[in-house]
């Protein structure tokens, strides 16, 4: 056969072999298309029928489709992009707001915040920012800056993403991810500002005499970016102080842009308003950019910190720690302004100073409650969990009497920098935020794996401690089975102290997180949505128990973008609408509760929504339909008329997936390749092993990773089981029912339709391939049929090497039995045979190809005796496993590629042809297979991405 060019290879030739194995195995039940296509292309890749650029091409094309049908998913997800359609919206809804009551009535309602948008740092950034602006972009029809996007503009973003690697940023750092998060929230702040100017002229319109004392509020933006601190010791306080300030000086910039551009067209009284108004801010502006340059050099040198300190202290009344001068200068302004039009946009800026201070955003800070127990475990005396049944009470007993003995202590930057304890440094970087940097602003206190009301309860005792019990919201992260059994019982626990009650009564607010992604990965997708809601339910009736309905109830619901984690993938009303069902904010409602819903928006995946104007205002006009419609759905849905039919259906997906969680072979199926298919997707720190390199470390449970490389393991391999597994089996105790419910019951249909997506995304031969890829049989037979010595050679040696892993049986029952669970949801479900979904699989069979022609190179390695504390075997385990990169960089320090030193034949007076074996260069082995073999990993980490925008997500 002659050599196929790159021109000729194409994604039709590709398809058309695919589907011509797929239709042979549909009559061999035995058969694997997805192996039978990888073998086709292996064998050509190994005759040289088809080159390595040339399939690296067809990856690039098919990338880019990928990409582009991702846009046109993003713009269905937001439903109408269209600005001013979006704004008419939010005026409609405003407008119905107004006609319900009285001025009072109405400003109240305008005050009172609805909703929040947390944006979080959670590792998703698989592309640049500058695609991701593209695909923004194209979503939505405009630029980020917010002009009009033409046909030209669309093919010009289209040929980018054809021609750029899809790949995260190089240097994916903290500061990146603060840049990524800062655009969004500049959009986000754009949308909102529309939203208070909106509000303000229906005001207007109704009440001409009263508008401009209505300050509209009704959605908070948050960040965790430099703020999250659970299992990140990479973000010392500097860094958290740095984002901090950083956000302050955005926001002060921001104002002051537009108090300039006020101030140029202003006269008499009304400028003499604006001057000092620009002046204090261009007087802030520079003080914190000073505290900033500071900042860097004590981070650079630790000694330079007593100066940094020294700034803050010094600098406090010129950086507008207080709102109340910029306000008094403000409200002066809006009497002065000539026309209602200048006094609007003055009032627009107070609205938003009044939302969120002088920052970007509110804060969430996030630890673990090992961290506060640890803090505490001399004070207390603490010696065993808190939750130990036998010490339980005592430990409870004397957190609540020290609580009631404990005085504020003073401290400073220099405090920081000799405490040891990362839960009392973390609150004493709060103190310092909230003396020198906002003290208004409150901050979220976010603790993970909450237990016991005892973590509570400490946590208010280092708030009381560092002077800042009154400017944080202490939340407990409900997301584990356990949790959810009892997460109100810990409430409940903490609301035994009077201090704990008293707190919340002076705060006038509870707050609670829960999370999907860890509760997904560990009792399944569909059983996490039931228990949160049943949990929310129980928190409602709790409050009212206790006689305290006249707090405000803030629930966070912490998902990602991805199917795996929560986020649903029609809409953005239904995500909304299935993290926090209408019939249960009834609930709250019915009980006279006022509920602020808070969603996350999680890293590059997250901020996709708020990166252009258009997609910002979007977002913003989705959530304050949701956040004011309590009583969307709230009619007879039969799922909740059902109650024994939903719990035994969730219990038994909870059963299953359970159990899947703790079978050795689903930890083994997660060890396949680790996470090796994919490129590092946040700023967070990668674990190097400097000594015993040897074999790699296995999974022992899926409890060792975190849930986004969970997911990400599972998307990779073809098999959404977080989403999947054990419905099947809930669906064939009844099938009937589970038919009639999924038509009728729009709150059980939503959480279908999660299913199905997830498996239009899901192929269990795909599956079975990247397994067989450690079957020594597979490559046995190969070696049976190969007519050239040299391939049978390799592939006896593949077999040999597999055999020795043995983790083929274990990989193979665990696939049974995802397809035993698979056939029943099969019987209620088909997946839609689409052309992303052919494009999906095709993306597979390649990237099995690939790695099969890794697994062949890797036998060509030559043999050597141990050398760097590792053997031949060990390379070639970690190179099954996909650990490419670090076997090759083994592999050329044992074989290197460099001449022996040259010397002139003066040196010794007498020419020399002869070379020792050590002094040899290995150009060979370096061309024909290291090198090629990270080529070919390459391409494997790139289709990672193109199955990334199949999906529509990392994880």
């Amino acid at each position: 056969m002659a050599r196929l060019a790159t021109s000729a290879l194409d994604t039709a030739m590709l398809g058309s072999i695919m589907s011509r194995v797929r239709a042979q195995a549909a009559a061999d039940p035995q058969s694997n298309p997805i192996l039978l296509f990888a073998l086709d292309l292996t064998l050509q890749m190994d005759r040289g029928e088809i080159d390595l650029d040339g399939l690296e091409s067809i990856v690039r094309q098919l990338t880019a489709e990928a990409f582009a049908d991702r846009a046109e998913r993003l713009r269905n997800y937001l439903s109408e992009t269209a600005i001013a359609a979006n704004e008419r919206a939010v005026e409609d809804l405003i407008e119905h707001k107004a006609r319900e009551g009285s001025f009072e009535e109405f400003r109240t309602a305008l005050n009172r915040i609805v909703f929040g948008v947390v944006f979080t740092a959670h590792p998703t950034f698989s592309i640049s920012l500058e695609l991701a602006r593209s695909l923004a972009e194209l979503a939505t029809g405009q630029t980020f800056d917010g002009v009009a996007l033409d046909p030209a503009g669309r093919d010009e973003r289209m040929e980018r993403a054809a021609r750029v690697e899809h790949r995260p940023p190089e240097e994916l750092s903290l500061e990146v991810e603060h840049g990524w998060v800062t655009e969004a929230l500049q959009h986000a702040h754009d949308a909102l500002e529309g939203v208070h100017r909106t509000a303000l002229r229906v005001a207007r319109q109704h009440w001409p005499a009263q508008w401009t004392s209505i300050v509209p509020r009704l959605v908070t933006l948050a960040s965790w970016v430099g703020y999250d601190q659970d299992g990140r010791t990479d973000i010392t306080w500097t860094r958290t102080i740095a984002a901090r300030l950083a956000d302050k000086l955005a926001m002060i910039e921001r104002h002051l842009r537009k108090v300039e551009v006020l101030e140029r067209a202003a006269r008499g009284d009304y400028l003499a308003t604006l001057q000092p108004l620009a002046a204090m801010l261009a007087k802030a502006r520079t003080t914190v950019a000073h505290q900033i340059e500071l900042l860097a050099a004590a981070e650079r040198d630790p000694a330079a910190t007593a100066a940094f300190g020294r700034a803050m202290v010094s600098g406090r009344s010129h950086a507008l720690v207080e709102t109340a001068p910029m306000l008094a200068l403000i409200e002066a302004a809006i009497g002065a302004a000539p026309d209602d039009e200048r006094r609007e946009t003055i009032a627009v800026m107070r609205a938003g100073m009044r939302t969120h201070g002088l920052a970007l955003a509110h804060i969430h800070v996030r630890l673990n409650a090992s961290q506060l127990h640890n803090a505490a475990r001399r004070l207390v005396g603490l010696e065993t969990e808190p939750n130990d049944p036998a010490n339980r009470r005592s430990y409870f007993t004397t957190i609540n009497v020290l609580l009631g003995r404990v005085r504020p202590v003073a401290i400073s930057f220099e405090s920081l920098m000799v405490e040891g304890a990362s839960a009392k440094r973390l609150m004493m970087t709060v103190a310092q935020i909230v003396k020198f940097i906002d003290a208004e602003t409150p901050i979220r206190f976010l603790i993970a794996e909450t237990k016991t009301g005892f973590t509570l309860l400490t946590a208010l005792y280092y708030a009381r401690m560092f002077g800042v019990d009154d400017r944080i919201e202490i939340s407990p992260l409900f997301e584990t089975e356990d949790a959810f059994e009892r997460g109100e019982r810990v409430l409940e626990e903490a609301l035994k102290s009077p201090h704990y009650r008293a707190y919340l009564n002076r705060q006038g607010r509870l707050a609670v997180q829960f999370g999907y992604s860890d509760s997904g990965r560990f009792i399944g997708q569909m059983a996490a949505t039931f228990r949160i809601e049943r949990l929310r339910l129980r928190i409602a009736q709790l409050l009212e128990r206790h006689g305290l309905s006249k707090l405000e109830v803030i629930l966070f619901n912490t998902h990602g973008e991805s199917i795996g984690r929560g986020g649903h993938p029609s809409t953005l009303a239904d995500r909304l609408r299935y993290a926090a069902p209408p019939n249960n904010r009834a609930e709250f409602e019915r009980r006279g509760l006022r509920v602020k819903e808070e969603i996350s928006f999680q890293g590059g995946d997250g901020y996709l929504l708020f990166l252009t104007p258009a997609a910002a205002t979007a977002s913003i006009r989705q959530t304050l339909g949701f956040a004011f419609d309590v009583s969307d759905e709230t009619g007879n849905d039969p799922i909740y008329a059902a109650p024994d039919y939903s719990a035994e259906f969730f219990a038994t997906v909870q059963q299953e997936f359970s159990n899947l969680v703790d079978d050795p072979d689903y930890a083994a199926l997660l060890s396949l390749f680790s996470a090796n298919l994919l490129y590092r997707t946040g700023s967070r720190p990668v674990a190097r092993e400097v000594e015993e390199w040897g074999r790699q470390s296995k999974i022992e449970h899926p409890s060792q990773l975190r849930a986004i490389p969970n997911n990400a393991i599972l998307q990779q391999l073809g098999f959404m089981a977080i989403t999947l597994y054990g419905v099947g089996r809930a669906i064939s105790k009844d099938p009937e029912l589970f038919q009639a419910m999924r038509e009728r019951s729009v709150r059980f249909g939503r959480s279908v339709r999660m299913v199905a997506a997830a498996l239009d995304r899901t192929e269990l031969d795909v599956l079975r391939a990247y397994v067989d890829t450690l079957n020594p049989s597979m490559w046995l037979n190969g070696a049976g049929r190969a007519r050239r010595p040299a391939r049978t050679k390799a592939l006896r040696e593949l077999a040999r090497v597999t055999g020795q892993l043995d983790q083929h049986d274990r990989l193979a029952r665990l696939v049974r039995r995802l397809q035993a669970d698979q056939l029943w949801l099969l019987d209620a479900i088909e997946p839609a045979e689409t052309a992303p979904r052919r494009r999906l699989i095709l993306l597979h069979g390649i990237r099995v190809a690939v790695i099969q022609r890794i697994c062949l190179l890797a036998m060509e390695i030559p043999n050597f005796s141990p050398q760097l504390g590792v053997t031949r075997d060990d390379l070639l385990a970690r190179i099954l496993e996909l650990d490419v990169p670090s076997a090759v960089e083994r592999l050329r320090r044992i074989f290197p590629n460099e001449e022996s030193l040259a010397r002139t034949p003066d040196d010794f007076g007498e020419k020399s042809l002869y070379r020792p074996d050590s002094a040899l260069s290995y150009e060979i082995e370096h061309n024909t297979v290291f090198d090629p073999m990270l080529k070919l990993y390459e391409l494997a980490r790139r289709i990672g991405t193109a199955i990334t925008h199949e999906i529509g997500a990392v994880g």
